[in-house]
């Protein structure tokens, strides 16, 4: 996986309403590709299902009533957009469009046909499940008293 990919999931997760607020938070990932480059190209990424963990651990202050919670969220699947069209994108602007863009092989990859189009009509979807390696972790120490 190449830093781009890891570098764009991060700058759109932290623009992303929290986890907590499921519904807000899945409007904006439907409607706001990873950013890249060429924002007005013919192919989009989007992340089309998201996975998130979240672990609460004694805070390393050693307080006793301190903890430490970590967010850990992985996109399930992605969704590459062939933008406002209706059928599939040709094979080598795929190819070259995920080598060129993310660092991704297509060949690698399995691509899957979606028969509905992407969120509000926005164009034909290939899905496909991303790296194991990328997520965007998040931690915060809560300290207030039990």
């Amino acid at each position: 996986m190449s830093s781009t990919l890891q570098e764009a999931y991060t700058a759109l997760m932290s623009r992303a309403p929290g986890a907590a607020f499921r519904r807000a938070r899945s409007l904006y990932l439907n409607k706001y590709p990873l950013p890249q480059p060429d924002q007005n190209g013919p192919l989009r990424l989007f992340v089309c299902q998201e996975r998130c963990e979240e672990l609460e651990q004694p805070a390393p202050d050693g307080v006793a009533h301190h903890r430490l919670v970590t967010l850990t969220c992985r996109p399930g699947e992605l969704a590459l957009v062939h933008w406002q069209q209706p059928e599939a994108a040709e094979p080598s602007l795929i190819a070259l469009y995920l080598r060129d863009t993310w660092g991704l092989e297509a060949d690698a990859l399995q691509l899957r046909t979606c028969d509905e189009p992407w969120f509000r009509d926005g164009g034909h979807q290939l899905r496909f499940s991303p790296p194991e390696t990328l997520m965007e972790q998040q931690s915060s120490l809560l300290t207030l008293s039990e």
